[in-house]
Protein backbone atom coordinates (compact mmCIF):
# COMPACT_ATOMS: atom_id res chain seq x y z
CA UNK A 1 0.00 0.00 0.00
CA UNK A 2 0.71 3.88 0.07
CA UNK A 3 2.74 3.38 3.42
CA UNK A 4 3.49 6.73 4.07
CA UNK A 5 -0.41 8.60 2.95
CA UNK A 6 -2.91 8.88 5.73
CA UNK A 7 -5.16 6.10 5.84
CA UNK A 8 -8.81 7.31 6.47
CA UNK A 9 -10.11 5.63 9.72
CA UNK A 10 -13.47 4.57 8.11
CA UNK A 11 -14.61 1.32 10.37
CA UNK A 12 -15.56 -0.83 7.46
CA UNK A 13 -11.25 -0.99 6.70
CA UNK A 14 -9.77 -4.04 8.07
CA UNK A 15 -6.99 -3.70 10.71
CA UNK A 16 -4.14 -5.51 8.59
CA UNK A 17 -4.62 -4.18 4.82
CA UNK A 18 -3.61 -7.04 2.43
CA UNK A 19 -0.80 -6.87 0.31
CA UNK A 20 -1.53 -5.60 -2.59
CA UNK A 21 -1.80 -7.25 -6.33
CA UNK A 22 -0.03 -5.81 -9.09
CA UNK A 23 2.78 -2.82 -8.53
CA UNK A 24 0.15 -0.17 -8.44
CA UNK A 25 0.76 1.20 -5.00
CA UNK A 26 4.67 0.06 -4.90
CA UNK A 27 4.82 2.60 -8.27
CA UNK A 28 2.89 5.16 -7.07
CA UNK A 29 4.45 5.40 -3.58
CA UNK A 30 7.96 5.90 -5.38
CA UNK A 31 6.44 8.36 -8.00
CA UNK A 32 6.77 12.21 -7.78
CA UNK A 33 5.02 15.10 -9.85
CA UNK A 34 6.17 17.82 -11.18
CA UNK A 35 3.20 20.59 -10.71
CA UNK A 36 1.87 23.47 -8.80
CA UNK A 37 1.13 23.29 -5.81
CA UNK A 38 -2.41 22.61 -4.08
CA UNK A 39 -3.71 25.51 -1.79
CA UNK A 40 -4.79 23.71 1.13
CA UNK A 41 -7.02 25.72 3.60
CA UNK A 42 -8.32 29.32 2.11
CA UNK A 43 -6.80 31.68 0.44
CA UNK A 44 -4.42 34.08 1.97
CA UNK A 45 -6.19 36.88 -0.15
CA UNK A 46 -9.04 36.24 3.07
CA UNK A 47 -6.63 38.07 5.44
CA UNK A 48 -6.52 40.78 3.51
CA UNK A 49 -8.67 43.20 5.89
CA UNK A 50 -10.02 45.38 2.97
CA UNK A 51 -10.98 41.75 1.32
CA UNK A 52 -11.89 40.52 4.49
CA UNK A 53 -14.53 43.80 5.27
CA UNK A 54 -15.90 43.37 1.49
CA UNK A 55 -16.57 39.56 1.60
CA UNK A 56 -18.30 39.42 4.81
CA UNK A 57 -20.16 42.73 3.43
CA UNK A 58 -21.60 40.82 0.15
CA UNK A 59 -21.71 37.47 1.68
CA UNK A 60 -24.35 39.10 4.53
CA UNK A 61 -26.41 41.36 1.90
CA UNK A 62 -26.50 38.21 -0.39
CA UNK A 63 -28.08 35.96 2.67
CA UNK A 64 -30.23 38.73 3.81
CA UNK A 65 -31.99 38.60 0.08
CA UNK A 66 -32.49 34.93 -0.11
CA UNK A 67 -33.78 34.33 3.70
CA UNK A 68 -37.20 33.51 3.58
CA UNK A 69 -37.67 36.93 5.28
CA UNK A 70 -35.60 38.71 3.34
CA UNK A 71 -38.31 40.56 1.19
CA UNK A 72 -37.26 38.82 -2.39
CA UNK A 73 -40.25 39.99 -4.86
CA UNK A 74 -42.39 36.20 -5.18
CA UNK A 75 -42.51 37.04 -9.20
CA UNK A 76 -38.53 37.33 -9.22
CA UNK A 77 -36.89 34.08 -9.82
CA UNK A 78 -33.61 33.85 -8.10
CA UNK A 79 -30.77 33.41 -10.22
CA UNK A 80 -27.14 34.74 -9.98
CA UNK A 81 -28.13 37.61 -13.01
CA UNK A 82 -31.11 38.54 -10.36
CA UNK A 83 -29.41 38.56 -7.48
CA UNK A 84 -26.32 40.22 -9.08
CA UNK A 85 -28.63 43.40 -9.95
CA UNK A 86 -29.06 43.62 -6.29
CA UNK A 87 -25.75 43.15 -5.13
CA UNK A 88 -23.87 45.47 -7.98
CA UNK A 89 -22.13 48.02 -5.14
CA UNK A 90 -21.28 44.92 -2.99
CA UNK A 91 -19.41 42.86 -5.26
CA UNK A 92 -17.49 45.64 -6.57
CA UNK A 93 -15.98 46.89 -3.61
CA UNK A 94 -14.65 43.51 -3.28
CA UNK A 95 -13.39 43.17 -6.92
CA UNK A 96 -11.35 46.82 -6.19
CA UNK A 97 -10.35 45.35 -3.00
CA UNK A 98 -9.11 42.26 -4.72
CA UNK A 99 -7.57 44.30 -7.30
CA UNK A 100 -5.58 46.33 -5.27
CA UNK A 101 -4.48 43.33 -3.64
CA UNK A 102 -2.98 41.06 -6.36
CA UNK A 103 -1.35 44.77 -7.78
CA UNK A 104 0.77 44.88 -4.58
CA UNK A 105 1.54 41.28 -4.17
CA UNK A 106 1.46 39.43 -7.35
CA UNK A 107 0.62 35.29 -5.94
CA UNK A 108 3.83 33.13 -7.43
CA UNK A 109 1.95 29.60 -8.83
CA UNK A 110 5.74 28.07 -9.70
CA UNK A 111 5.56 24.32 -10.14
CA UNK A 112 7.17 22.31 -7.58
CA UNK A 113 7.86 18.33 -7.01
CA UNK A 114 5.32 16.94 -5.15
CA UNK A 115 5.44 13.16 -3.73
CA UNK A 116 2.45 11.28 -4.44
CA UNK A 117 2.88 9.55 -1.38
CA UNK A 118 2.44 13.65 -0.08
CA UNK A 119 -0.65 14.34 -2.64
CA UNK A 120 -2.87 11.47 -1.24
CA UNK A 121 -3.66 12.58 2.20
CA UNK A 122 -4.26 16.28 0.81
CA UNK A 123 -6.63 14.96 -1.89
CA UNK A 124 -8.32 13.22 1.14
CA UNK A 125 -8.68 16.04 3.22
CA UNK A 126 -9.76 18.55 0.66
CA UNK A 127 -12.53 15.34 -1.05
CA UNK A 128 -13.83 15.27 3.19
CA UNK A 129 -14.04 19.27 3.74
CA UNK A 130 -15.76 19.38 0.62
CA UNK A 131 -18.53 19.00 1.85
CA UNK A 132 -20.09 17.04 5.00
CA UNK A 133 -22.54 15.02 3.15
CA UNK A 134 -18.96 14.05 1.13
CA UNK A 135 -17.35 13.31 4.28
CA UNK A 136 -20.18 10.55 5.01
CA UNK A 137 -20.26 9.37 2.25
CA UNK A 138 -16.55 8.74 1.98
CA UNK A 139 -16.73 6.87 5.35
CA UNK A 140 -19.83 4.74 4.24
CA UNK A 141 -23.56 5.14 4.93
CA UNK A 142 -26.22 2.80 5.18
CA UNK A 143 -28.40 2.81 1.91
CA UNK A 144 -30.97 0.62 -0.47
CA UNK A 145 -29.19 0.48 -4.07
CA UNK A 146 -31.85 -0.58 -6.61
CA UNK A 147 -30.65 -2.00 -10.19
CA UNK A 148 -32.73 -1.30 -13.19
CA UNK A 149 -33.26 -5.56 -12.81
CA UNK A 150 -33.53 -6.17 -9.61
CA UNK A 151 -34.86 -5.29 -6.44
CA UNK A 152 -33.49 -2.74 -3.68
CA UNK A 153 -30.90 -4.77 -1.09
CA UNK A 154 -29.42 -2.97 2.49
CA UNK A 155 -26.00 -1.96 1.75
CA UNK A 156 -22.86 -0.06 3.22
CA UNK A 157 -22.20 2.24 0.08
CA UNK A 158 -19.26 4.64 -0.07
CA UNK A 159 -18.02 7.11 -2.10
CA UNK A 160 -14.80 5.73 -4.05
CA UNK A 161 -12.73 8.77 -5.43
CA UNK A 162 -10.01 7.10 -7.62
CA UNK A 163 -6.50 8.91 -8.47
CA UNK A 164 -5.00 8.49 -12.35
CA UNK A 165 -2.31 9.00 -13.28
CA UNK A 166 -1.52 8.25 -17.03
CA UNK A 167 1.94 8.23 -18.62
CA UNK A 168 2.74 7.32 -22.44
CA UNK A 169 3.16 3.99 -21.32
CA UNK A 170 1.38 3.28 -18.51
CA UNK A 171 -2.01 3.71 -16.55
CA UNK A 172 -2.12 3.40 -12.39
CA UNK A 173 -5.41 4.11 -10.50
CA UNK A 174 -5.66 4.39 -6.59
CA UNK A 175 -8.60 4.37 -4.42
CA UNK A 176 -7.64 7.37 -2.40
CA UNK A 177 -9.65 5.72 0.47
CA UNK A 178 -8.22 2.01 1.06
CA UNK A 179 -4.99 3.22 -1.06
CA UNK A 180 -5.54 -0.38 -3.12
CA UNK A 181 -6.07 -0.91 -6.44
CA UNK A 182 -10.09 0.06 -6.94
CA UNK A 183 -12.35 -3.05 -7.26
CA UNK A 184 -14.71 -1.55 -10.51
CA UNK A 185 -17.03 -4.72 -10.06
CA UNK A 186 -18.07 -3.32 -7.13
CA UNK A 187 -18.85 0.29 -8.58
CA UNK A 188 -22.37 1.11 -9.06
CA UNK A 189 -23.80 1.75 -12.72
CA UNK A 190 -24.69 5.37 -13.09
CA UNK A 191 -28.47 4.39 -13.96
CA UNK A 192 -28.80 2.48 -10.30
CA UNK A 193 -30.92 3.96 -8.01
CA UNK A 194 -30.08 4.69 -4.09
CA UNK A 195 -31.78 5.75 -1.58
CA UNK A 196 -29.61 7.17 1.59
CA UNK A 197 -30.85 5.37 4.82
CA UNK A 198 -28.96 7.67 7.39
CA UNK A 199 -31.18 10.47 9.07
CA UNK A 200 -28.93 13.43 8.40
CA UNK A 201 -28.73 13.31 4.82
CA UNK A 202 -31.19 13.53 2.44
CA UNK A 203 -33.59 11.23 2.19
CA UNK A 204 -35.29 11.27 -0.93
CA UNK A 205 -34.02 8.55 -3.88
CA UNK A 206 -30.66 9.40 -6.70
CA UNK A 207 -29.70 7.85 -9.85
CA UNK A 208 -26.52 7.48 -8.76
CA UNK A 209 -24.95 9.49 -11.92
CA UNK A 210 -27.12 12.87 -10.69
CA UNK A 211 -25.70 12.37 -7.09
CA UNK A 212 -22.12 11.71 -8.32
CA UNK A 213 -23.14 15.08 -10.83
CA UNK A 214 -24.17 16.82 -7.21
CA UNK A 215 -21.02 15.84 -5.26
CA UNK A 216 -18.51 17.27 -8.01
CA UNK A 217 -21.22 20.69 -8.41
CA UNK A 218 -20.53 21.14 -4.83
CA UNK A 219 -16.62 20.05 -5.01
CA UNK A 220 -16.48 22.70 -7.92
CA UNK A 221 -17.17 25.58 -5.42
CA UNK A 222 -16.30 24.50 -2.19
CA UNK A 223 -12.87 22.72 -3.22
CA UNK A 224 -12.04 24.97 -6.21
CA UNK A 225 -8.57 23.54 -6.53
CA UNK A 226 -9.96 19.78 -7.33
CA UNK A 227 -11.73 21.35 -10.81
CA UNK A 228 -8.84 20.48 -13.04
CA UNK A 229 -8.25 16.58 -11.38
CA UNK A 230 -12.17 16.71 -11.81
CA UNK A 231 -12.62 17.56 -15.13
CA UNK A 232 -10.92 16.86 -18.08
CA UNK A 233 -6.79 16.10 -16.84
CA UNK A 234 -4.07 18.14 -14.75
CA UNK A 235 -1.15 17.72 -16.74
CA UNK A 236 2.08 17.25 -14.84
CA UNK A 237 5.24 15.81 -15.47
CA UNK A 238 5.96 13.01 -13.77
CA UNK A 239 9.17 10.77 -12.73
CA UNK A 240 8.94 7.02 -12.03
CA UNK A 241 11.93 4.72 -10.62
CA UNK A 242 14.08 3.79 -13.51
CA UNK A 243 12.59 6.10 -15.65
CA UNK A 244 13.42 9.48 -16.88
CA UNK A 245 10.76 12.93 -16.41
CA UNK A 246 7.90 12.16 -19.04
CA UNK A 247 4.62 14.14 -19.64
CA UNK A 248 1.87 12.87 -17.83
CA UNK A 249 -2.00 13.72 -16.57
CA UNK A 250 -3.42 13.45 -13.27
CA UNK A 251 -7.11 12.98 -13.10
CA UNK A 252 -9.62 12.29 -9.89
CA UNK A 253 -12.89 9.90 -11.21
CA UNK A 254 -15.30 9.54 -8.46
CA UNK A 255 -17.53 6.56 -8.22
CA UNK A 256 -20.41 4.86 -5.69
CA UNK A 257 -19.31 1.59 -4.68
CA UNK A 258 -21.23 -0.92 -2.61
CA UNK A 259 -18.83 -2.99 0.18
CA UNK A 260 -19.03 -6.70 -0.29
CA UNK A 261 -20.84 -7.88 1.96
CA UNK A 262 -24.74 -6.85 2.30
CA UNK A 263 -25.31 -4.88 5.52
CA UNK A 264 -28.00 -5.22 7.99
CA UNK A 265 -30.01 -2.32 8.93
CA UNK A 266 -28.87 -0.61 12.19
CA UNK A 267 -31.39 1.61 13.99
CA UNK A 268 -31.25 5.06 13.40
CA UNK A 269 -29.43 7.60 15.30
CA UNK A 270 -26.52 4.52 16.23
CA UNK A 271 -22.66 6.16 16.33
CA UNK A 272 -21.22 2.78 14.99
CA UNK A 273 -20.49 3.84 11.60
CA UNK A 274 -19.01 7.20 12.63
CA UNK A 275 -16.99 5.42 14.94
CA UNK A 276 -13.34 7.23 14.46
CA UNK A 277 -14.42 7.90 10.78
CA UNK A 278 -11.40 10.49 10.56
CA UNK A 279 -7.65 9.15 9.52
CA UNK A 280 -4.07 9.07 11.22
CA UNK A 281 -0.52 9.51 10.72
CA UNK A 282 1.44 7.95 8.29
CA UNK A 283 2.06 4.16 8.78
CA UNK A 284 -0.27 4.01 11.31
CA UNK A 285 -2.20 1.00 12.42
CA UNK A 286 -5.90 1.29 12.65
CA UNK A 287 -6.67 -0.18 16.02
CA UNK A 288 -9.76 -2.20 16.03
CA UNK A 289 -12.06 -2.63 19.07
CA UNK A 290 -10.59 -5.24 20.57
CA UNK A 291 -6.83 -4.13 20.08
CA UNK A 292 -8.16 -0.56 21.59
CA UNK A 293 -8.02 -1.82 25.15
CA UNK A 294 -10.34 -0.69 27.81
CA UNK A 295 -9.42 2.88 28.50
CA UNK A 296 -10.51 5.62 31.14
CA UNK A 297 -13.45 6.85 29.54
CA UNK A 298 -14.74 2.42 29.42
CA UNK A 299 -13.87 2.53 33.19
CA UNK A 300 -15.91 5.97 33.91
CA UNK A 301 -18.49 4.68 31.45
CA UNK A 302 -19.43 1.41 34.01
CA UNK A 303 -20.33 3.80 36.85
CA UNK A 304 -23.14 5.21 35.11
CA UNK A 305 -26.15 3.61 35.76
CA UNK A 306 -27.27 1.75 32.39
CA UNK A 307 -24.77 3.76 30.28
CA UNK A 308 -26.64 2.27 27.26
CA UNK A 309 -30.04 4.12 28.01
CA UNK A 310 -28.44 6.66 29.32
CA UNK A 311 -26.52 7.12 26.20
CA UNK A 312 -30.02 6.58 23.50
CA UNK A 313 -31.76 8.83 25.72
CA UNK A 314 -30.14 12.42 25.16
CA UNK A 315 -29.22 11.10 21.60
CA UNK A 316 -32.84 10.55 21.21
CA UNK A 317 -34.32 13.96 22.11
CA UNK A 318 -34.85 16.91 19.75
CA UNK A 319 -32.70 19.85 19.75
CA UNK A 320 -33.56 23.18 18.61
CA UNK A 321 -30.67 26.73 18.19
CA UNK A 322 -32.74 29.45 19.72
CA UNK A 323 -30.05 32.14 19.58
CA UNK A 324 -30.83 33.89 16.24
CA UNK A 325 -27.52 35.70 16.10
CA UNK A 326 -25.60 32.97 16.55
CA UNK A 327 -27.95 31.32 13.64
CA UNK A 328 -27.02 34.08 11.23
CA UNK A 329 -23.50 34.38 12.35
CA UNK A 330 -22.82 30.72 11.46
CA UNK A 331 -24.53 30.77 8.10
CA UNK A 332 -22.93 33.90 6.94
CA UNK A 333 -19.99 32.02 7.92
CA UNK A 334 -20.51 28.85 6.09
CA UNK A 335 -21.47 30.93 2.88
CA UNK A 336 -17.96 33.19 3.50
CA UNK A 337 -16.14 29.80 3.23
CA UNK A 338 -17.12 29.04 -0.16
CA UNK A 339 -16.84 32.26 -1.65
CA UNK A 340 -13.53 33.13 0.09
CA UNK A 341 -12.35 29.92 -1.64
CA UNK A 342 -13.02 30.85 -5.17
CA UNK A 343 -11.24 34.47 -4.02
CA UNK A 344 -8.02 33.50 -6.61
CA UNK A 345 -10.07 32.91 -9.43
CA UNK A 346 -12.52 36.08 -9.26
CA UNK A 347 -9.35 38.35 -8.56
CA UNK A 348 -7.29 36.70 -12.12
CA UNK A 349 -6.40 39.51 -14.28
CA UNK A 350 -4.48 38.95 -17.12
CA UNK A 351 -4.50 42.27 -18.67
CA UNK A 352 -3.50 44.29 -15.26
CA UNK A 353 -4.47 47.69 -15.30
CA UNK A 354 -5.54 48.06 -19.16
CA UNK A 355 -8.56 44.98 -18.13
CA UNK A 356 -10.95 46.13 -20.49
CA UNK A 357 -14.67 46.74 -20.03
CA UNK A 358 -15.37 43.16 -21.07
CA UNK A 359 -13.05 41.69 -18.76
CA UNK A 360 -14.41 43.22 -15.91
CA UNK A 361 -18.11 41.97 -17.36
CA UNK A 362 -17.02 38.99 -17.08
CA UNK A 363 -15.17 38.95 -13.28
CA UNK A 364 -18.29 40.61 -12.01
CA UNK A 365 -20.23 37.68 -13.72
CA UNK A 366 -18.24 35.00 -12.38
CA UNK A 367 -18.77 37.20 -8.59
CA UNK A 368 -22.11 37.02 -9.38
CA UNK A 369 -22.22 33.17 -9.79
CA UNK A 370 -20.18 32.15 -6.99
CA UNK A 371 -21.98 34.24 -4.26
CA UNK A 372 -25.11 33.29 -5.77
CA UNK A 373 -23.96 29.24 -5.78
CA UNK A 374 -22.50 29.88 -2.04
CA UNK A 375 -25.97 30.95 -0.99
CA UNK A 376 -27.84 28.39 -2.17
CA UNK A 377 -25.58 25.31 -0.94
CA UNK A 378 -26.07 27.23 2.41
CA UNK A 379 -29.76 27.58 1.96
CA UNK A 380 -31.03 26.62 -0.99
CA UNK A 381 -33.74 24.52 -2.24
CA UNK A 382 -31.07 22.46 -4.06
CA UNK A 383 -28.05 20.17 -3.51
CA UNK A 384 -27.90 17.82 -0.85
CA UNK A 385 -26.92 18.28 2.69
CA UNK A 386 -28.24 22.19 4.07
CA UNK A 387 -26.71 24.18 7.34
CA UNK A 388 -30.39 24.92 7.87
CA UNK A 389 -30.41 21.99 10.44
CA UNK A 390 -29.58 25.24 12.78
CA UNK A 391 -33.36 26.27 11.86
CA UNK A 392 -35.48 23.17 12.44
CA UNK A 393 -35.60 20.69 15.42
CA UNK A 394 -32.88 17.72 14.98
CA UNK A 395 -31.84 14.85 16.70
CA UNK A 396 -28.86 14.82 19.12
CA UNK A 397 -27.71 11.66 17.32
CA UNK A 398 -27.94 13.89 14.16
CA UNK A 399 -26.39 16.84 15.56
CA UNK A 400 -22.68 15.68 16.75
CA UNK A 401 -21.89 13.79 13.65
CA UNK A 402 -22.42 17.68 11.60
CA UNK A 403 -20.66 19.40 14.76
CA UNK A 404 -17.43 16.96 14.08
CA UNK A 405 -17.14 17.67 10.33
CA UNK A 406 -17.24 21.30 10.85
CA UNK A 407 -14.14 21.07 13.14
CA UNK A 408 -12.36 18.66 11.23
CA UNK A 409 -12.80 20.46 7.93
CA UNK A 410 -11.63 23.86 9.55
CA UNK A 411 -7.68 22.55 8.56
CA UNK A 412 -6.26 19.34 7.90
CA UNK A 413 -3.96 19.87 11.03
CA UNK A 414 -7.20 19.07 13.00
CA UNK A 415 -8.25 16.61 11.21
CA UNK A 416 -5.54 14.39 11.80
CA UNK A 417 -5.17 15.28 15.52
CA UNK A 418 -9.17 13.78 16.16
CA UNK A 419 -8.25 10.84 14.10
CA UNK A 420 -5.37 10.54 16.31
CA UNK A 421 -1.67 10.72 15.77
CA UNK A 422 1.47 9.04 17.12
CA UNK A 423 3.46 10.49 19.65
CA UNK A 424 5.69 11.06 22.28
CA UNK A 425 4.66 12.75 25.45
CA UNK A 426 6.69 13.87 28.49
CA UNK A 427 3.86 14.64 31.53
CA UNK A 428 5.95 16.95 34.46
CA UNK A 429 7.06 14.39 37.53
CA UNK A 430 6.42 11.81 34.96
CA UNK A 431 8.54 9.39 32.30
CA UNK A 432 8.64 9.77 28.65
CA UNK A 433 4.89 7.69 27.50
CA UNK A 434 4.18 6.35 24.02
CA UNK A 435 1.07 6.36 22.57
CA UNK A 436 -1.55 7.78 20.20
CA UNK A 437 -2.58 12.01 20.33
CA UNK A 438 -6.32 12.76 20.12
CA UNK A 439 -8.10 15.86 20.09
CA UNK A 440 -11.02 15.56 21.85
CA UNK A 441 -14.14 17.44 20.74
CA UNK A 442 -17.08 17.90 23.91
CA UNK A 443 -20.35 18.81 23.22
CA UNK A 444 -22.37 19.69 27.06
CA UNK A 445 -25.70 20.07 26.81
CA UNK A 446 -26.99 21.46 30.20
CA UNK A 447 -30.39 22.22 31.74
CA UNK A 448 -31.64 23.53 35.05
CA UNK A 449 -31.88 19.84 35.49
CA UNK A 450 -29.37 17.97 34.36
CA UNK A 451 -26.28 17.91 31.76
CA UNK A 452 -24.62 15.45 29.71
CA UNK A 453 -20.84 15.12 27.84
CA UNK A 454 -21.03 13.68 24.72
CA UNK A 455 -17.45 12.80 22.47
CA UNK A 456 -17.76 14.17 18.99
CA UNK A 457 -15.27 12.03 17.93
CA UNK A 458 -17.28 8.51 19.10
CA UNK A 459 -20.86 10.13 19.44
CA UNK A 460 -20.21 8.76 22.78
CA UNK A 461 -22.27 9.79 26.79
CA UNK A 462 -19.49 10.43 28.90
CA UNK A 463 -20.12 10.43 32.55
CA UNK A 464 -17.56 13.61 32.83
CA UNK A 465 -15.03 15.08 31.39
CA UNK A 466 -11.50 12.60 30.07
CA UNK A 467 -8.67 13.06 31.78
CA UNK A 468 -6.72 15.83 29.12
CA UNK A 469 -2.89 15.67 29.34
CA UNK A 470 -1.13 18.83 31.46
CA UNK A 471 -0.73 22.04 29.36
CA UNK A 472 2.78 22.15 30.15
CA UNK A 473 3.59 18.43 28.96
CA UNK A 474 6.17 18.13 25.83
CA UNK A 475 4.67 16.35 23.21
CA UNK A 476 6.86 15.01 20.72
CA UNK A 477 4.53 14.03 17.09
CA UNK A 478 6.17 11.35 15.05
CA UNK A 479 6.70 12.47 10.98
CA UNK A 480 4.39 16.05 12.32
CA UNK A 481 4.17 18.87 9.48
CA UNK A 482 4.48 21.54 11.97
CA UNK A 483 6.93 22.65 14.50
CA UNK A 484 8.18 19.96 16.69
CA UNK A 485 8.34 19.17 19.72
CA UNK A 486 5.54 21.26 21.18
CA UNK A 487 3.73 21.98 24.72
CA UNK A 488 0.52 20.81 24.73
CA UNK A 489 0.31 24.49 25.36
CA UNK A 490 1.29 25.29 21.95
CA UNK A 491 -0.37 22.87 20.08
CA UNK A 492 -3.63 23.57 21.58
CA UNK A 493 -2.87 27.22 20.41
CA UNK A 494 -2.49 25.88 16.98
CA UNK A 495 -5.74 24.23 16.86
CA UNK A 496 -7.67 27.04 18.59
CA UNK A 497 -6.56 29.96 15.68
CA UNK A 498 -7.19 27.30 12.67
CA UNK A 499 -10.69 27.16 14.15
CA UNK A 500 -10.67 30.87 14.91
CA UNK A 501 -9.44 31.73 11.72
CA UNK A 502 -11.84 28.98 9.31
CA UNK A 503 -14.59 28.29 11.54
CA UNK A 504 -15.22 31.37 13.58
CA UNK A 505 -19.22 30.23 14.54
CA UNK A 506 -18.00 27.10 15.37
CA UNK A 507 -15.19 28.64 17.52
CA UNK A 508 -17.58 30.67 19.31
CA UNK A 509 -19.53 27.91 20.39
CA UNK A 510 -16.82 27.61 23.15
CA UNK A 511 -18.24 30.37 24.86
CA UNK A 512 -22.16 28.82 24.14
CA UNK A 513 -24.94 29.67 22.88
CA UNK A 514 -29.22 28.94 23.75
CA UNK A 515 -30.98 26.07 22.72
CA UNK A 516 -34.32 24.41 23.56
CA UNK A 517 -34.03 20.12 24.31
CA UNK A 518 -37.05 18.81 23.79
CA UNK A 519 -36.58 15.51 26.03
CA UNK A 520 -39.65 12.82 25.81
CA UNK A 521 -38.77 11.22 28.93
CA UNK A 522 -39.38 14.09 30.87
CA UNK A 523 -42.51 15.81 32.40
CA UNK A 524 -41.22 19.11 31.71
CA UNK A 525 -40.51 18.11 27.59
CA UNK A 526 -39.43 21.49 26.09
CA UNK A 527 -36.81 22.98 28.23
CA UNK A 528 -34.54 25.75 27.28
CA UNK A 529 -30.92 25.26 28.07
CA UNK A 530 -27.15 25.62 26.66
CA UNK A 531 -24.56 24.06 24.31
CA UNK A 532 -21.38 24.24 24.73
CA UNK A 533 -18.18 23.01 22.75
CA UNK A 534 -14.77 22.40 24.20
CA UNK A 535 -11.78 20.43 22.92
CA UNK A 536 -8.62 18.83 25.04
CA UNK A 537 -5.38 16.66 24.30
CA UNK A 538 -6.02 12.97 25.35
CA UNK A 539 -3.12 10.22 25.37
CA UNK A 540 -3.86 6.65 24.49
CA UNK A 541 -1.06 4.90 26.02
CA UNK A 542 0.75 1.82 24.12
CA UNK A 543 1.68 -1.02 26.49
Amino acid sequence: MVSSAVRSLTPWLPSEPAALPGATASTLSNTVCRMAPLVLGRPDLEQVPAVAAALEQLVEQSMALRSPTGGWPTDLPQTPETLGAYLSEETWELLDALQATQLSSPSSTTPGIVPITVLVPHLLWMLASGGYEIMRLIEGVRASVFEPDGQGTAHIVRLVPVLILTVEDARYALDLVTQTDPVPCLHLTETAGLRLLENDLDDRSWRCRDLLEQVAQILSYAQPELSPLLGDRCSVEALRPFQTWQPATLSLHLHLARMEAPSPLRPSGSSETSLNALYRPPDEKQPSRADAGFTLDDFASTLIEDPGDATAGVLGNWLTFTNESWIQAFLNACAQRIVAQNLPQIAISDCGESDTSELLRQREVFCNLVTYSATDLVQGVNGLFKHTFVHEPLLVADLWPRLRWYLAQSSERVMQLMGGVSTQVLPPGLSWQQGNLYLRPLMQLTTAQRSWIIDLSRGRLLPTSPLALPADAAVDIADAPWRNPLTVAELTALIDRDLGTYTPAIAALRQGTSIHLHRLDAEAGCQPGQLTLDWCFTLQTSL
